[in-house]
């Protein structure tokens, strides 16, 4: 018989390899793809959580921005708001952020000077990002103060001078000059009309800014108070003279620590004459004679605080002639009021003189009139102003550098360098807030 033909074992076992071969290189090959797709997925899944957190950061920056824009809109936002939660689960975009705004110094109506820390919390998907931003308070002076007399009604200066040369004077409604000599530059938001004007004379000038009727408020709560019924009567006129009134010194009570004095007239026509003053004095409802007239000496006791604040209309009548110790047989620089103020000399003669002068920052809410030759370093007057007289500015810059309450704006700004990723859970309070960020570049 013939033999079987039959394969090799050798070769049966080559084609054995080769199929294990070949299906560990398919499963190897799967493997890969399947590992290659779960990396795609793994960073699709982180390139979007990043793209989240970049929007979330954005939502939380956007939000921040957004309590500015509602400081910004809202004069009272410090009464008509509170510590806490401003804005709660605002969407935008794809996501949605809360904004809270608080006072680390306490109530956020507290000062109007406190600085507040605004916080932006943001979710976008399953990022989230908190941020902080603290908003300092900074004071914008009034223009009135850039300025040695500024009129917010009209201005009329019949047969009488106004001094110096080169300063500025400003009405927001217009000037009109008849006999007069007017040295300063003028500027007038209407018409100036007349003649005598030495200086340039520029119409349609932007109106100046003047006071509101709030600025009485913290002067009469820090103030203390003087009755009326304590003046005595000269002329049928409570009539404060030859005395001196300061932060030590007051004949008609107690001391202020500041020389503010609060002084309601109950429509009495008060006379201020012959007197050293250092302080401020606030006149509340004085009667239409009301006037500051004779020899004064006013300085003020608080460096950028005002001299004089009438709630109503004031005439200022002032002499020229210093005021005299020895003519008045006072002594106006006693212990506890040196001359000058604060670090002078004081002395108990009676052989001293004072160039009369208000040396500070007078405003009236409404009309001013002026005779004789009364000397002010600012006038603010919420009224129209008449000239009668010689009236000479001795112009400071201490109140536009350094405004007095109720004569500046507030602006919220950011503070620098402060703004910052909040990296814990959310705090109960403002002082937990500073504690518990990291700064973030670029931000």
């Amino acid at each position: 018989m013939k033999p079987m033909n039959t394969i090799p074992a050798q070769r049966r076992w080559r084609r054995g390899t080769a199929y294990v071969v070949a299906v560990g290189v398919g499963l190897m090959v799967a493997t890969i793809s399947l590992g290659g797709m779960a990396v795609a997925r793994t960073r699709a899944a982180s390139n979007k959580l990043r793209r989240d957190e970049v929007q979330a950061r954005t939502l939380a920056r956007a939000g921040i921005e957004h309590a500015r824009a509602l400081i910004k809109a809202d004069a009272a936002w410090r009464t008509n708001r509170a510590n806490g939660t401003w804005i709660s689960a605002q969407e935008l975009q794809d996501g949605a952020f809360d904004v809270s705004v608080t006072n680390p110094a306490g109530a956020l109506n507290r000062s109007e000077l406190d600085a507040v820390v605004v916080v932006g919390d943001a979710s976008v998907g399953l990022a989230r990002q908190r941020l902080s931003l603290q908003l300092d308070a900074k004071t914008v002076p009034l223009s009135c103060l850039a300025v040695p007399l500024t009129v917010n009604g009209a201005i009329t200066a019949t047969a009488s001078v106004l001094n110096p040369s080169g300063a500025t004077v400003t009405t927001n409604i217009s000037f009109t000059s008849v006999l007069a000599t007017i040295r300063p530059n003028v500027e007038a938001v209407t018409t100036i009309i007349g003649t005598g004007f030495q200086g340039t004379a520029s119409a349609g000038a932007k109106a100046r800014d003047v006071p509101p009727s709030s600025v009485f408020d913290s002067y009469i709560a820090a103030g203390t108070t003087i009755a009326v019924s304590s003046l005595p009567t000269i002329s049928l006129k409570p009539t404060m003279q030859k005395v001196v009134l300061s932060p030590s010194s007051n004949p008609y009570g107690a001391p202020n620590a500041q020389g503010i004095y609060v002084l309601d007239c109950q429509n009495q026509s008060v006379v201020i004459q012959n007197c050293r003053i250092v302080g401020t004095l606030v006149l509340l409802n004085p009667g239409a004679s009301t006037a500051v007239a004779g020899s004064i000496r006013w300085d003020p006791a608080v460096a950028n605080y005002p001299c004089l604040m009438v709630r109503g209309a004031i005439a200022l009548n002032l002499s020229s002639s210093s005021l005299s110790e020895n003519s008045l047989n006072v002594n106006f620089n006693p212990p506890g009021t040196p001359h000058a103020y604060p670090a002078g000399s004081t002395d108990t003669d009676t052989n001293d003189s004072y160039t009369s002068s208000i040396a500070g920052l007078v405003y009236a809410s409404g009309n001013v009139s002026t005779s004789n030759a009364p000397s002010v370093s600012v006038l603010v007057v919420g009224g129209s102003l008449t000239l009668g007289g010689t009236l000479t500015l001795a112009y400071s810059s201490a109140f536009y550098d350094s405004p007095p309450p109720g004569f500046y704006t507030v602006r919220m700004v950011p503070s620098q360098g402060s703004w910052r990723r909040v990296i814990d859970d959310p705090p109960e309070s403002a002082s937990a807030i500073t504690g518990s960020v990291a700064a973030e570049g670029g931000l």
